[in-house]
């Protein structure tokens, strides 16, 4: 059985790619799993990080307004097309599952003009335009927030299933406050976020001190040299990091985390019952993480600072101050995000999967 998983350039879209080929990959050996991606995506470290093949296709995706370069746009697409094409012919995946991310689109549409069964899944609450595109030529969608399901509702099944993420996020003990100085991680995204970052070197240079909490702190692998460089005071409780790859011994340390929204991280952040205070991208499309993050504020599971012009580092330091200080919200946010998290989205994702391989076999191909 041959397996072509695409999605790719933020980490969001990629480690849910990598969690259920995992999935498969233990359950089944003998199958063969390729990855397509872009050279310009964090997917071109992850993937073969975890001994995964990969190809590469060209990608971009269009920008708001419509002007002269989404025409440039518009021709790097047929090419990335024509790329998957020559991928997709000679793999021949008897099934394609998709991610989400720009390059996702090419990859899974070939591979649905190739007879392949396709398995789309979609993070976040509101699906992005790749997904929805590819809705109808979906055998199964799956999502991670029910509120996603009706905007997939043109693919033959929709099923929520909750994020795909690494299974070592799902065993965890219950939270409790530390009793000493308290950790504090933040995270701007796979990419960085400057204005995360930005507010995190003030809060570091104009309030801190070191006795009021550890700080570990990603500015992502873009920024990390721009990041340090604007640290002027050195302070024995912050340790900076360009991107943190053992995620879950990483957050299993924290007290709260500080996050963008996206849902990867999210959905990670609630499987392990974290304290979090979710800080969404204003520059996602649709405000895909604003929908994220509301509808965790909503169940009381996670503070929310808003990305405007009143955020800066004053905001950010007495927010995550006023936290540490009251033990009673940190585990209510604990308890409430433990309830919303869903530990078996990857049993659920591979589920689905088997079915289809299932149907497949039936069929006799």
């Amino acid at each position: 059985m041959n397996i072509l998983i695409a999605g790719g350039g933020s980490a969001g879209h990629i480690n849910p790619a990598l969690s259920i080929a995992k999935k498969i990959k233990n359950n089944h050996p003998g199958y063969k799993i390729l990855f397509i991606g872009s050279e310009k995506g964090l997917e071109k470290d992850l993937v073969p990080r975890e001994g995964f093949d990969i190809e590469f296709i060209e990608i971009e995706g269009f920008k708001r307004p419509f002007g002269l370069r989404s025409i440039k746009t518009l021709f790097v697409l047929i090419k990335g097309l024509f790329q998957a094409g020559k991928i997709i012919k000679r793999f021949k995946p008897d099934i394609a599952i998709g991610t989400g991310g720009f390059v996702s689109g090419p990859a899974i549409y070939i591979s649905s003009l190739y007879k392949a069964k396709i398995l789309i899944h979609e993070q976040n609450a509101y699906p992005g335009i790749t997904n929805r595109m590819l809705a109808r030529r979906a055998d199964v969608a799956m999502v991670s927030f029910e509120s996603a399901l009706k905007s997939l509702s043109k693919a033959k099944k929709t099923v929520l299933t909750g994020n795909l993420i690494d299974e070592s996020f799902s065993d965890f003990d219950k939270y409790q406050p530390a009793d000493g100085m308290k950790t504090v991680v933040i995270i701007g995204g796979s990419q960085g976020a400057m204005t995360i970052n930005n507010a995190v070197t003030g809060m570091i240079n104009e309030y801190m001190k070191e006795t009021d909490f550890k700080l570990i702190f990603a500015p992502g692998k873009r920024h990390y040299e721009e990041v340090t460089g604007k640290i002027t005071k050195t302070l024995k409780n912050v340790t900076v990091h360009d991107y943190i790859y053992d995620r879950n011994t990483v957050y299993a340390s924290a007290d709260l985390m500080v996050t963008r929204g996206g849902a990867t991280t999210i959905s990670e952040v609630l499987a392990m019952g974290m304290p979090s205070i979710i800080i969404p991208s204003p520059f996602v499309p649709d405000n895909a993480q604003e929908k994220n993050a509301e509808q965790i504020y909503e169940a009381n599971a996670c503070e929310i600072i808003y990305d405007n012009s009143e955020f800066n580092s004053k905001v950010l330091y007495d927010k995550i101050m006023n936290l540490l200080g009251d033990k009673e919200k940190l585990i209510a946010l604990s308890e409430n995000a433990y309830s919303l998290g869903i530990r078996d989205a990857n049993q659920r994702v591979y589920e689905e999967f088997s079915e289809v391989v299932n149907e497949i076999n039936r069929s006799g191909k």
